[in-house]
Parts: C-alpha cells; structure tokens; sequence
C-alpha cells in the first residue's frame, strides 16, 4: 500500500507553486519583451524623383542600401504628395506629413494640432531629429526632445558648411557645421544617436529629412565622376528626347528647381541631351553618395542590435523634373514630380507591395497604426496598416492633385485627367500602358465618358479638400508660409550674415519701441537714473522668472510680450511700430517680441546654459547703465535706452557660429 505524508504533499505542491510562479514571472517578462513598442527610424529624401533608384528598374543608377529597403520592405507604388501652392514644395510636403492634413488645411508652420512627434512622446517615444526642418523652429522645439546638426531652412547655397542648430534645454542653438559635407553632418548625428540608445528599454523616434539630393547638385570627391554621361538612359518623356511634350504657354509651372547645379550654365556647344546626360550624371551621383550614408546609419542598428526592434519608413518628398515634360522645377502634376516612393520595412513589417493610391500625410495615422497608438482627432490621413498587414487592399478609389492656381489632377487606379482650369484644358492619360504621359488621349471620343466621370470626381475632390479660389490665393500670397524671416528664404550657408535675421532698420525700430515700452513702465517721460533704470530692468526679469531660480528663453518670451504687447505710447498702439519685415531669429512667424528675447538672452546669458539668473542680470544690467550713459550725466534718457537695447541684436551670433556650449 502506497502511502504519502501529508508533509509530503504539502513540500511537493509548494515546489509545483513556485515552478509554477517562476515560470509565469519568465513568460511575464518575455511577453513584455515582445509587446515593446518599435522604435522608428524614419528616412526622407529631398528633391529625388522617383524613378532614381535601382530598385525600380533604373539600371543606370547605383544605390544598393536603399533598394535593400525595397527589397526588404513593403512599397506603395502609387504614393503621391497631394500638391503645393508655392514652388519651394518641401515646405507643405512636411507639413502634411507632419500635421497628417491635406494640402489645404495643413498647417504650414505647423502651428496647430497635435504633430506626428508629438504624437509619438506622447505614446512613449524619446524623439530625436536631424537634417532640415522647413517648418519653423518654435513647431521643431514643441515636438524633439533631442536634436542635433538641424538645418532649420529649405534651400542653401552649398552642401558645405550648411548652417545648423542643436537643441540644448528645449532651444535650438546654432554652430559651425564646418567643412563637412551635409548628408554626412545628419547621418553622424543620427548614428551618434543611435549608438546611444542602445541599452534604453524607450522606444525611439530618429528623423532623418536629409537634403540631398536637391540642388545645388553638387556630389563631392569621386561621387562626382562616379557616372559617365555617355552611358546615361534620358527619360522617355525627357524634352530633349520629346520637344513636342513641351508646352510653352503659362501656368505650367516651368520654373525653378535643377538649374542652379552648374553655374556657368554649361557649354554653350553642348547638345540638349549631352547636357542633360551631364546633369543626370551629376545627380545620380548625390543620390549613390546619399545612399551610401543612409547605409551606414542602417549599419548602425545592426551593429548595436536594434535592426530587429526598428521600423524603417522611407520616403521621398516629391519629385524632381529635370526638363521632363519640360518642366525644370517640382510643382507640377506630371508623375515625374507628383508621385513619390513610400516603403515600411523592418519590424515586424512584412515584405510585399501594393498598387493602392496613398498620400505621403497617410504615414502619420500609419505609424499610429503600427505602434499601437491613437489617430489624434483631426488628422486626415488614412492608416495603411491594414493593407500592410493584408486586412485590405486600398483605402481610396481617386487621387486628387492641386499645384499652383492652374494645374489639377485626378486618377483612379488607371486613367489619369490633368486639368488646368485658367484655359479649361484637358490632358488624359493611360498610366497602365502610358506611365511617363507620352501620349495624350484627351481628344478620343473612345475616352469621352471616362473624361467625363473623372471631371465631376475632381470636382467632388476639390469641394472635399476644400480647394477653393480664395484657399488657393490665400496659399500662394503666403510665399509658401513664410514672412521674411531667414528659415523660410535660402540660406547663405556660412556667409549668411547675423543669425537673428532681422535687418538692421527692423532692429533699429524694434529697439525704440522696446525703449520707448519700458520707459512707459516705469512712469517716466524724460531720463531714468543709472539707479531706476537698473532696479526697473531687475523687477521686470524677476516678474518673469518669477519663483524659479533663472529664466529661459520662454519666459522671456512671455515677458516681452507682456512688455509690449498692449502698451499704449503718445495715444498710438504700439502694433504701429511693428516692421513687418521683422522675423524672429528661430524662424517662426514674425513676432518682435520672441526676436527681442532672443536677442536679450544672448546679451545677458554669460555662460551660455540656456537660463539666466538674477546675478547674471544684475551683472549686464550694471554693465549696460554704465556703457549707455553716453553723456556721462548719470542718467539714461530714450536715445540711450534705445541705443542699449540695439546692443542686445548685435549680440546675437554670426549666422553659423558655433556658440559655447560646454560640449
């Protein structure tokens, strides 16, 4: 007879427990491994049509890491920016991108709504970004919590020397980019990020709009003569090869673009198409030396370990003509500029492809989708998650296109109307057996009622992005979001002057009206005392800090805006004394009291930590009483403020200068 202790038992069951509790502690912990959220490496290319790559058939282009992506990855063949209502197109490609709105509603300067980023820190996401950002620092400061080599613009003169920014305490700070080529700056910086987070269980976000390979298309060293031109295939719809495609007459859009690549405009003996085999060559060779770097930042998740935790997205912002059709520049609704390269690779993503029409702000509610996280109220973009996923096979039956006042497109998954309305002229195309719009069908009676049906769908797409004459104008009178100011016109690179961007007459006016402010504040009409206007400028600083130990640039901010905003001198408004040409010095829109502050931290900010303390202000303060008494009467009258207060612009740094940091 078989007999066990009740001892026994009890040994037996708590040793079956504690197998039991370790085994769930082990599968516990393995499922919150699996569950981590990916981190997101996000790849954007400038100005790169979407035929240059090896990956879709372009034999005479080299660039081996980007068509792995391809290969590796799953690719929306027909992925297309919606448009733009101003020749620098960058600029409303990233803001959809970022906002996840329609050309028409989104916001240029990306200041409204909750951003892609922001979305992502929100969800748990440490965000990092370098290369351009096109949009306004103060949107770029609310959405990375770290940066570094930021070209805050959307053109420069040369990919040498380019002007950058890091982010320290929350602000973009610019420095000395030096010697280095830009498409190398951004990808150390991304490397360098992602070597450090290496061992941190945080997701990450890494944003890499690169600017290469928009213009001027200079590739360095060997990647210069890395193509012969002799060997270069022309596009089909390439106006050397088909001047008949050319239409000359206006609102075509023929402007700007690829022209400033060789300044001397060439060889006045050259052939039409030697010279654009010549500028091809040269092109293809600042994509394969962009290709080349976007490797080794690939490199680096794989030596450190992260490539199977990462979701590489890969994107082009649009597209580049380069005389197809004619056109020279990437506002215009011929496939060579509207259409852009979409691909998700990495992570979980699985390899395959798709014939779905997709925009590029569809990416936003897509990595929404991919990590698990919620479509904020107001994006407009549709999730591509279920057709990656194989859940669906398309998420809209027409592609509507808008650039400039007189050029709109339509297509379905085959037939493509081109309309441009200031004529009422129709091009229709068959982009099934007619992808580079060789021939125009438009005058057909076979396609008459397809010409009709894909008029009355542009007019329902119109009427629901809301594509209307005064939304159009309101866009194009905005220079494309700009207003003046330095991070929204061409930077000069390393000779771009003061960093501020703010001209010497807006500075002069800024500085009365800021003197003319204070003086108001302190109740006196005629001359302050070293002693008043001392005490009068720390009571000021101390109301902004208020209980904190020093003040940032935001409180300086606010305080300026407090100090100006609503003050009243001789019965006129101080909105008056606005220059309108003045910008602040991070490329928001204008507004003189960001631009003052800016200026006054600098002025007083010693050792260059991002906050003042009161002893730092008591020092400047001293100082500037004793230099502004320039009669030596021991008191400041308004000439003198005012000339104090210009001291505070000149302080700012030459654009490119690198600032001490203690790094």
């Amino acid at each position: 007879m078989f007999f066990v202790s009740l001892n026994t038992i009890y040994k037996m069951n708590r040793t079956i427990f504690l197998f039991s509790l370790l085994f769930c502690v082990l599968t516990s912990s393995n499922y919150m491994n699996a569950s981590k959220q990916p981190n997101v490496l996000f790849i954007f290319t400038d100005d790169q049509r979407p035929d240059a790559f090896g990956a879709v058939g372009n034999t005479d282009i080299k660039t081996p890491n980007m068509d792995s992506i391809f290969r590796d990855g799953f690719v929306f063949k027909q992925a297309y920016i919606q448009g733009s209502m101003t020749n620098a197109t960058c600029l409303p490609s990233r803001a959809m991108i970022m906002s996840g709105k329609s050309l028409f509603r989104a916001p240029l300067r990306l200041d409204s709504g909750m951003l892609l980023p922001q979305s992502l820190q929100k969800g748990g996401y440490h965000t990092f970004a370098t290369g351009k950002w096109h949009n306004g620092a103060l949107s770029f400061e609310r959405s990375f919590d770290e940066a570094e080599a930021v070209f805050l613009g959307g053109a420069a003169r040369s990919h040498i020397g380019i002007p950058v920014h890091r982010m320290i305490a929350g602000l973009m700070v610019p420095y000395d980019s030096g010697e280095s080529f830009s498409t190398e700056i951004f990808a150390d910086a991304a490397i360098e990020f992602i070597e450090r987070r290496e061992k941190s269980d945080e997701p990450f976000f890494c944003y890499i709009p690169f600017t290469a390979p928009h213009s001027p298309v200079t590739p360095p060293g060997k990647w210069a003569a890395m193509y012969d031109p002799k060997k270069i295939t022309l596009p089909p719809n390439h106006a050397a090869l088909r001047p008949d495609l050319v239409d000359e007459r206006p609102g075509i859009g023929r402007s700007g673009g690829f022209g400033r690549s060789r300044r001397g405009g060439g060889d006045a003996d050259e052939s039409p198409i030697d010279r654009a085999k010549n500028q091809l060559a040269l092109y293809y060779g600042l994509v394969s030396h962009l290709d080349h770097h976007i490797g080794r930042v690939i490199k680096s998740l794989e030596r450190t370990g992260q490539i199977d935790d990462t979701i590489i997205l890969f994107a082009t912002d649009h597209g580049m003509a380069m005389n197809s059709h004619g056109q020279n520049g990437k506002h215009n609704a011929f496939e060579h500029t509207s259409r852009v390269q979409m691909v998700f690779s990495g992570s979980k993503i699985p390899k395959g492809e798709s014939d779905a029409l997709v925009y590029l702000y569809d990416i936003y509610p897509t990595l929404c989708g991919l990590t698990g996280l919620p479509v904020p109220e107001g994006v407009e973009g549709k999730s591509l998650s279920g057709i990656i996923n194989g859940k669906e096979d398309t998420v809209r039956e027409y592609l509507f296109t808008a650039y400039m006042d007189d050029q709109r497109a339509i297509r379905d998954d085959r037939w493509k109307l081109f309309y441009r309305p200031k004529s009422d002229r129709v091009a229709f195309y068959d982009l099934k057996n007619d992808p580079h719009e060789l021939n125009d069908l438009a005058q057909s009676l076979k396609h008459s009622k397809r010409i009709v049906h894909l008029k009355q769908e542009l007019t329902k797409a119109r009427l629901e992005y809301g594509d209307t004459a005064e939304a159009t104008t309101k866009l194009m009178q905005s220079r494309g979001g700009r207003s003046g100011g330095r991070s929204g016109g061409r930077s000069g690179g390393r000779s771009g002057g003061r960093s501020g961007g703010i001209t010497e007459i807006a500075a002069s006016v800024l500085a009365k009206r800021v003197a003319e402010s204070f003086i108001n504040h302190t109740k006196s009409t005629l001359k302050l005392s070293k002693q008043e206007f001392e005490s009068n400028w720390i009571s000021l600083f101390s109301d902004w800090k208020g209980a904190e130990s020093s003040a940032g640039r935001r409180q300086l901010i606010a305080g300026f805006a407090k100090l100006l905003g609503s003050k009243v001198i001789d019965g006129q408004s101080t909105q008056s004394f606005r220059q309108r040409g003045a910008t602040n010095a991070l490329g928001a829109p204008s507004s003189d009291y960001v631009v003052v502050a800016r200026a006054f931290s600098y002025a007083v900010d010693s050792d260059a930590d991002r906050e003042i303390t009161i002893l730092e202000m008591q020092t400047a303060v001293k100082k500037w009483s004793t230099s502004g008494d320039k009669n030596e009467d021991d008191k400041l009258d308004f000439t003198e403020i005012t000339t104090v207060v210009e001291e505070f612009f000149k302080s700012l740094p030459a654009s490119g200068t690198r600032r001490r940091t203690g790094r």
